[in-house]
């Protein structure tokens, strides 16, 4: 294995979960709302911190294998709200939704053939928007997993409420 397959992964590790600089919700592209909710700063790798009330916009490369055409985020969901709800809007290919809370194993590499599944999902057939809602959250750290289901590429916008 080469010095770069072996860095470049651990660098884009380390990256997601550091807010870059100049830039206070601490994923890029991302338009935080004025919510005054908290970012989830201790985030599993590789996810990307995204506050309640914001959004982002991305991209999933064409990848063959699991977990290169996936995408991750989390959400820190503080005492008293009601429900968040996470939209996966604007993709060209079909994308998956997946939601787990404490860490991200409740959402990278669940084995259905094994009996496990995900806590919620919203895996519409094509280009459908995909919305996951969770009434009455407990609070903790919610990981979002979005899922390229052929492997191709595509755009996307993730946005949290």
């Amino acid at each position: 294995m080469s010095i770069a397959r072996t860095l470049i992964p651990l660098m884009l590790a380390l990256a997601a979960c550091s807010p870059p600089a100049g830039s206070p919700s601490g994923a890029p592209a991302a338009n935080s709302a004025a919510s005054g909710s908290p970012l989830a700063t201790n985030c599993d790798a590789p996810a990307q911190p995204l506050a309640l009330g914001s959004s982002v916009s991305g991209n999933i490369p064409a990848a063959a294998n699991y977990p290169d055409n996936a995408r991750y985020y989390c959400i820190n969901v503080g005492q008293g709200v009601q429900s968040v709800t996470i939209d996966l809007t604007g993709m060209s290919v079909d994308l998956d939704l997946y939601v787990g809370s404490g860490n991200i194993a409740s959402v990278q590499g669940v084995d259905i053939s094994a009996g496990e599944n995900y806590e919620w999902k919203s895996n519409e057939f094509g280009t459908v928007d995909e919305h996951v809602t969770i009434n009455n959250p407990q609070p903790g750290v919610y990981y979002a997993e979005i899922v390229s289901f052929q492997g191709q590429a595509s755009d996307y916008s993730l946005s949290t409420h």
